[in-house]
């Protein structure tokens, strides 16, 4: 039987923001610590070297590449805005996340793991291609689609993203590719913004799903069925990515959405139920957002195992 892939590396414990900041270390050390615990058989750990410059320009300027390179903090932690910051090893974490993307790809495609989920920070849903925001640097899950499509030749790649903050860095980076189809669904009028029923992309490439605050976990399962495995089905891709947010949990601060760890593990039966059916089992899946640390690393175990089952 085939393992799942758990990408992972400890530069990104060192990826420090100011005290308080709800996207700290602490969330990948609950996630460990859970599944240590949790004493999974058949997950392999594995690690990547960071991500060059010519997979950066897959999703982002030449320009932005620089501009992130030159700001170099020695020792002090910097402000991008209002919520973004570099510290020392930032840089190499978010380039080392999009590495372990990467190298996650390769081994699902060579077949030597089923599928894999990265377990990395910064996340990367909100970086556009020539901005950081949103605690985000690189969009990870877009040059993960550009990397497919460009390097790997496959015709059509699908992301789906169902942190309850819209991805609008993937979005950005996928807007103008008709061979990548991007699902999002979120809670609306909460950061960035964005999101809305009518940005469609290219070629109606874009479907974003805003759901009310309070959405619940009828609404959700709903969703799941009626729209996003039907649009998945339609597309018919090679290999589908996941931006695995859990910060849509009924506990999390950061949200209103009323969603619960079973809801997590549906969407993700119902992805890999698709997946096996229709582009050859090939998932990879990246962690986002989750900010309540006991259900962000519960719900991130669970969506482990269901990879692994």
């Amino acid at each position: 039987m085939k393992k799942t892939a758990l990408y992972y590396s400890n530069i990104f414990l060192e990826h420090i923001v100011p005290n308080g900041h709800p996207e700290n270390n602490n969330r990948i050390k609950f996630i460990i610590k859970n599944i240590i615990k949790s004493n999974f058989k058949n997950l392999k750990f594995k690690n990547a070297k960071p991500a060059n410059h010519n997979i950066l320009k897959l999703g982002h300027t030449e320009r932005y590449i620089n501009w992130l390179s030159q700001l170099k903090p020695a020792k002090e932690i910097i402000k991008i805005d209002q919520d973004t910051f570099m510290s020392p090893k930032t840089l190499e974490s978010a380039k080392i996340g999009v590495g372990c993307l990467v190298d996650a790809i390769d081994n699902v495609l060579e077949k030597k793991y089923r599928n894999a989920f990265c377990l990395l920070r910064p996340p990367g849903h909100h970086a556009e291609r020539e901005k950081a925001m949103g605690f985000c640097f690189f969009s990870t899950i877009g040059i993960g689609a550009k990397y497919l499509k460009k390097i790997k030749q496959l015709y059509k790649i699908a992301i789906v993203d169902f942190d309850v903050h819209h991805g609008n860095g993937t979005q950005d980076v996928l807007w103008n590719d008709p061979d990548c189809l991007f699902i999002s669904i979120h809670q609306d009028k909460i950061f960035p913004f964005t999101g809305s029923k009518n940005e469609t992309g290219i070629k109606n490439n874009i479907l974003n799903i805003p759901v009310n605050a309070g959405s619940n976990s009828t609404e959700f399962r709903s969703i799941v069925d009626n729209i996003i495995i039907p649009r998945l089905i339609k597309f018919e891709p090679e290999f589908l990515l996941i931006s695995a947010g859990f910060d849509g949990h009924q506990d999390d601060q950061i949200s209103q959405t009323q969603w619960a760890e079973s809801d997590f593990i549906y969407i993700t039966k119902k992805l890999k139920s698709f997946a096996n059916q229709f582009c050859g089992d090939r998932i990879v899946s990246c962690l986002e957002g989750g900010y309540h640390l006991e259900k962000l690393s519960t719900c991130c175990v669970s969506h482990i195992k269901t990879l692994m089952e």
